[in-house]
């Protein structure tokens, strides 16, 4: 430590525990003395470990750092490393293989020309034997924390597929992954798998939350998830070992709480071995990931800190139980630091788990709050200091209190009780009250256990409220009892019925402890003051007044009285009652003829709180101006007939509604014309009810149109089938034809009859023949089961024998299924066929299946089997079964064979369908799908089967997928939009058409036979910035078509691109001396252009400036300075200003500005970037 002779002042630092001192009286401007930003902190650990102080320091000029310790010297440099980190700005001390010798105070001195700052800490080792003297344990050494078990590759790369976009390089530098790119275009695979995995068991996956732990030592974790099956298994994984979970109300470790589709799993009483990496799984599918840092779960208290009396120059003694270990606790005095000397005494056991805090020789300064400080979570107390007071000298020893009364605040009719804790077992006390001492009472107790006085008070009432206060001996404690009233329930009597327009006020007094909060709710909404609703409240009561009620002032009113005693709260209901509302409309017109009008309404949609008496019809001719009242109906009728109308003549109707307090306004109807007469409509075609050779019964229904008047008949019609002649028969509604020619073919039709005449015939019916029925067919033969899969059954049967019925008009299947009894036809006309399939059966089921012959008869006998259904085969997406055997490229012979054989798995079978070149294939390629593997054959092979063939796979899951190798990009052109820098452009694939993961890949090359270098990759546009050209070189580049199947032949450059180096020119002229300014304010030569770019590939954004002199080149974010940003490089080539950001995210979008400055001027560009996801 230097040494300085003239040693002027001591100065305050801002950092607790740092003594600055200043060497000199003046120090001059823009200097100043050391101080510490950051001071070194205290350390707890175990032995063999290494310890590490950081500090921090500030001064001008910059200070010099120097460590020292109490104990032994610092000479070993293998033990004692001192640096500096340039990034933190953080002088370090390392101490390298902890021992016990190495407990120690450690000393910090930052020294500069103008003064010095010292602090120092105090590292003590869970080894250290004079911390651990008040607990007489022996020495131990608490065993090293046990190694994490190791992580497999997969469950990390599954922690990574599910971990957000920022935690990313957090993970890979803890589990070693180093290849940030790879791991990218890794995560990028595996998301395509696991979504056609999970795409069989699941709808979708969404909303996941990573685990986090409460305080209360909590940890969850959930996700929603719609199963397709909902008997799926859902198990929960940790570091790859199952764990069992319940589903219940009952206490687990590890539950599972399920609302609709959200999935909460949830570890109780976390510890630290609970940390590891959790897993769940559908099935055998892993769909979530999360880890739980050790760091994360907080420091729980067994036996949290508790408040001490403490009487003047004794000491003092903290402690505090913890559930799990803890080594780098510290204790707190208010706000200040305390560390280890003789006055504070801190130690903690071997094990972590007890602390101890011992104050000596406690004086009122040491009075406070206490805190013991774990980091994550904390306990405090209070230290409260007892001064000492002597009569005499000769006294005996003296007597304190060690727990004081505290005042208590009760309700009416409530228990109460005062307690106090003396010091000694001799002290008899006294209870007094207001100053008057108490003796035994009804209703009040006096008890003394060992040191603890009670006065317990079993009903306190009105009288028991004042001051208590208990004297024995040399001691005396005070406090008060507060007794609050029950708010009052007894109400005065409470409006509930008020006519429309009157004034109501509903007033409620209350008696209670003030203030007291009155709220109003209506519709537990509540209410505030308007121009007709105004809430009063004064101390003794509250009112609510409504100036001019009204309909909508009718509800549930909830008045809500509040306070430090509780919470009262009344109902009330509030009824107000008007005139009803006009019927409800619109009027229809149910019907309109020459004589009369029938009109309906409904009743009103609020009756006024009064029941509607009646009705009131009324009624106006159109172009008069007198309403006729037509008369009244009841309230259960809403329906009224007018008879006295002229025909061809238009009204008016309205209608009004009457209650006990009065009619409503009219419900007005719009203009109704009193029809002329009409006739009826046509009823539907005549069904056939049965026929024979002399008879024939038909029926029909009525028509839908009945006209001006009711219905007085019918006329029925019959003709000859083939000719156009009708016949009247007669006019009754169920016929029996007679009079019938054996043979012949029939069609009959209806006409209605009212007192129009007429109306409308109907459609004819269809033909009958007037015979005798037939013989019913008879049963059919053989019928067996020829075929069936998961959801289909096709029968065959042999006709019925000829003697059996041998006019066969077709046939009639019925199922059913063994849950049910009733028969279902499978075919709506008759089959022809001896074969029929039924479909859309259900797997695993069993059906009874039946087939009956049918003639003009009717059907016949049924023939009955029973059908089992065959389980369904698994779902399976269409995929492709690509390997080393199929190759990507043919090079085949003209006159040869094509036989290219392409393996692929699905379920249900899928359509597979060949193109080439987009287009189907000519009629030369025959195509062959079965089991499993779909061929395409071309017996001789021509020039113009050269091309790119595709094959597509379709099933009814609606998924498809294509087997294709894409088609070589367009020509490339070359572009210097940026000084030293080349654009590279091409013509899109004709693949990107079809390919929705097609991307590409720049390669160049420094001369015309070098090597090919890729520059650019996952390049989803058509354009490409290469920016490290070197003057006087010449370039080539190649551009190819890329997806997951492989490449595509390059599209190449063929003349080399070069920038030339420009030559330096001298020329010797006179110097002349004109004094020019030369500077130039910045500008922009290039300006900075909007990129959009998808997530997880590089950006780079460039731009030209000039100036003079060289302007300072700053990148912003959204106004935020990207100077000191490691995720973004910045570089500035003569003015050419690239900013790039590697594997960008949805966080990188945004506006980015670049600015230059120099001392002529400023200038900008900005530009947007938008990032677009990766389309799976």
């Amino acid at each position: 430590m230097t040494s300085h002779q003239a040693v002027k002042s001591f100065k305050k630092s801002s950092v607790p525990g740092v003594i600055i001192t200043q060497f000199v009286d003046d120090i001059p401007n823009g200097c100043s003395t050391p101080d510490f930003e950051r001071k070194p902190v205290t350390l707890t650990l175990q032995e063999g470990k290494n310890a590490i102080f950081r500090a921090v320091v500030k001064g001008v000029p910059t200070p010099e750092v120097k460590w020292t310790r109490m104990q032994g010297g610092m000479d070993d440099p293998a033990k004692y490393e001192t640096f500096f980190n340039n990034v933190t700005n953080e002088f370090i001390l390392q101490i390298n293989k902890l021992t016990t010798d190495d407990s120690d105070l450690y000393r910090c001195f930052a020294v500069n020309e103008y003064g010095e700052a010292a602090c120092s800490k105090n590292k003590t080792s869970c080894c250290l034997s004079k911390c651990l003297d008040f607990f007489s344990l022996p020495l131990v050494l608490r065993a090293p924390a046990p190694k994490p078990k190791p992580l497999d590759k997969e469950a990390v790369w599954q922690l990574l597929l599910h971990a957000d976009r920022r935690d990313y390089e957090k993970i890979c530098m803890k589990y070693g992954i180093v290849d940030f790119r790879g791991m990218l275009r890794k995560l990028q695979e595996m998301r395509k798998d696991t979504e056609s995995e999970q795409g069989e068991l699941l709808h979708s996956i969404r909303n996941f939350e990573h685990i986090k732990v409460n305080k209360d030592g909590k940890a969850t974790f959930s996700l929603v998830m719609d199963l397709k099956n909902h008997n799926s298994k859902v198990y929960l994984l940790k570091d790859g070992e199952r764990l069992r979970y319940g589903t219940g109300d009952e206490y687990r470790k590890h539950c599972l709480r399920r609302i609709g589709k959200r999935y909460s799993f949830i570890v109780n009483d976390v510890q630290p071995e609970d940390a590891g990496v959790y897993q769940v799984r559908v099935e055998d599918i892993p769909v979530f990931s999360t880890e739980l840092d050790a760091e994360s779960i907080p420091v729980r208290f067994q036996q949290p800190l508790s408040d001490v009396r403490c009487p003047e120059e004794e000491d003092a003694v903290f402690d505090c139980i913890l559930r799990t270990p803890c080594y780098d606790a510290v204790w707190l005095h208010k706000t200040h630091l305390l560390e280890g000397s003789e006055k504070h005494q801190i130690s903690v056991t071997p094990d972590g788990l007890t602390h101890q805090l011992i104050i000596r020789n406690v004086v009122p300064s040491d009075n406070g709050m206490y805190t013991l400080d774990t980091g994550l979570c904390s306990s405090n107390a209070w230290l409260i200091h007892l001064f000492n007071t002597f009569f005499s000298e000769c006294s005996a020893p003296r007597c304190y209190v060690n727990k004081q009364l505290l005042d208590v605040r009760v309700l009416k009719g409530e228990p109460a009780e005062l307690s106090c804790t003396v010091s000694k077992h001799e002290v008899a006390g006294t209870w007094f009250k207001d100053g008057l001492k108490l003796t035994n009472m009804d209703g009040v107790l006096f008890e003394k256990e060992g040191l603890v006085h009670k006065l317990i008070i079993n009903k306190v009432e009105d009288i028991h409220a004042g001051k208590y206060r208990f004297e024995g001996g040399d001691i005396k404690t005070e406090a008060s009892i507060f007794v609050d009233k029950v708010l009052l329930k007894n109400l005065t009597s409470v409006p509930t019925v008020a006519k429309a327009g009157q004034k109501v006020k509903i007033k409620i007094p209350f008696e209670g402890r003030l203030p007291i909060r009155a709220t109003w709710l209506k519709d537990r909404m509540e209410l505030v003051d308007d121009a007709r609703i105004r809430v009063d409240k004064t101390e003794t009561f509250t009112m609510l007044s409504i100036s001019s009620s009204e309909r909508k002032d009718c509800g549930d009113y909830q008045v809500r009285l509040k306070n430090d005693s509780g919470v009262l709260e009344i109902n009330l209901k509030l009824m107000v009652i008007d005139k009803p509302q006009p019927p409800a409309g619109p009027i229809k017109i149910v019907e309109s003829s020459a004589n009369n009008i029938t009109i309906q309404w409904k009743p009103p949609k609020d009756d006024g709180g009064k029941p509607v008496q009646r009705y009131i019809v009324e009624r106006q001719q159109v172009g008069k101006n007198d309403w006729v009242t037509l008369g009244e109906t009841p309230r259960s009728c809403t329906t009224f007939t007018a008879n006295k109308v002229e025909q061809d003549r238009s009204y008016y109707f309205r209608v009004r509604a009457v209650n006990a307090e009065g009619t409503s306004d009219a419900l007005e109807s719009d203009e109704v014309k009193a029809a002329g007469k009409a006739s009826p409509g046509a009823p539907d075609p005549p069904e056939i009810v049965s026929a024979s050779r002399d008879t024939i019964t038909i029926c029909w229904k009525a028509p839908r149109k009945t006209g001006s008047s009711r219905i007085v008949g019918y006329i029925v019609q019959k003709r000859k089938k083939g000719t156009m002649t009708w016949l009247p028969v007669n006019n009754v509604p169920i016929l029996k034809m007679t009079n019938l020619k054996k043979g012949l073919q029939y069609e009959f039709r209806v006409a209605a009859v009212n007192a129009a005449g007429i109306g409308d015939a109907s459609e004819p019916s269809q033909p009958v023949f007037a015979r005798d029925s037939m013989k019913s067919p008879g049963r059919v033969q053989d019928l067996k089961v020829s075929s069936s899969d998961s959801t289909s059954v096709t029968l065959t049967w042999k006709r019925p024998e000829a003697k059996d019925g041998s006019d066969v008009k077709g046939y009639e299947v019925e199922m059913r299924s063994s849950k049910s009894l009733n028969w279902t036809k499978c075919n709506n006309l008759p089959i022809e066929m001896t074969t029929y399939t039924v479909k859309g059966l259900q797997a695993k089921e069993i059906y009874f299946l039946r087939v009956r012959a049918l003639n003009d008869s009717g059907p016949g006998e049924a023939a009955e089997l029973e059908a089992c259904i065959e389980a369904a085969p698994p779902v399976v997406s269409p995929r492709l079964l690509i390997d080393d055997t199929v190759k990507s490229f043919l090079v085949i012979k003209a006159g040869n064979t094509i036989r290219v054989n392409i393996p692929f798995e699905a379920s249900p079978d899928p359509v597979v369908t060949w193109l080439k070149d987009g287009l189907p294939l000519s009629n030369r390629a025959k195509i062959n799908t079965k089991d499993g593997t779909t061929q395409l054959l071309i017996a001789a092979a021509e020039f113009a089967d050269s091309g790119t063939y595709t094959v597509e796979l379709q099933n009814g899951l609606g998924r498809r997928e294509t087997f294709n190798i894409p088609q070589s990009p367009g020509p490339i052109q070359l572009e210097e939009n940026v000084p030293n820098t080349v654009t590279v452009t091409w013509e899109p694939s004709p693949s990107e058409k079809w390919e929705s993961n097609l991307y590409y890949t720049v390669l160049k090359r420094e001369s015309q036979k070098g090597l090919w270098h890729v520059v650019g990759d996952l390049i989803y546009t058509n354009k490409f910035t290469f920016t490290k050209l070197i003057p006087g070189r010449d370039y080539y580049f190649r551009v190819v078509a890329k997806n997951s199947l492989g490449a595509s032949d390059p599209s190449e450059t063929v003349q080399p691109w070069s920038i030339r180096k420009p030559k330096a020119e001298f020329q010797v002229k006179p110097q002349k001396y004109r004094g020019v300014n030369q500077n130039q304010p910045p500008r922009f030569l290039v300006p900075l252009k909007p990129h959009v770019v998808t997530t997880g590939s590089e950006c780079h954004m460039s731009c030209a400036v000039g100036g003079h002199p060289p302007p300072k080149i700053t990148w912003y974010k959204d106004s935020r300075d990207l100077s000191n940003d490691p995720t973004y490089f910045c570089t500035n080539d003569f003015g050419v200003c690239s900013l790039v950001v590697l594997g960008v995210t949805k966080h990188d979008e945004g506006e980015y500005m670049v600015e230059a400055t120099n001392e002529s001027g400023r200038a900008f560009s900005k530009a947007f970037l938008t990032i677009k996801g990766i389309s799976l």
